[in-house]
């Protein structure tokens, strides 16, 4: 018998699945299907910091298991820190490219003032 964590899981691993199926998405819809994804990465990694918090569950696991966990888990960040840091660096170049041309487009006037509230 599986346990309720269990069952989630496959509930959102198959919603996950689904979601990249849908064809006629528009751009609101692709950041729902983002959102609830992250969701289920936060409900996961917050899952594995309970155990990895908690000595006695951690007890459980031989050392080639957590062997095992360590290696999963280091490839499976490594990858997302990885493709992060692309898409960052990426959307960091857009949004400096745009305020160079807003620059361009709208000298400020020299009687402008500038204040912070």
């Amino acid at each position: 018998m599986e346990g309720r964590w269990v069952n989630d899981c496959q509930k959102i691993l198959k919603e996950i699945k689904n979601s990249t199926k849908t064809e006629g998405s528009d751009r609101l819809d692709m950041v729902r299907t983002i959102r609830f994804t992250i969701l289920a990465l936060q409900r996961s990694v917050t899952g594995w910091m309970q155990w990895a918090d908690n000595p006695d569950v951690m007890a459980q696991f031989s050392l080639d298991e957590l062997t095992e966990i360590n290696k999963n888990l280091a490839d499976l960040v490594c990858a997302f820190v990885d493709y992060d840091a692309r898409i960052t660096g990426s959307q960091e170049k857009k949004i400096e490219k745009k305020m160079r041309k807003e620059a361009i487009k709208k000298p400020r006037e020299p009687n402008d003032m500038f204040y912070v509230k």
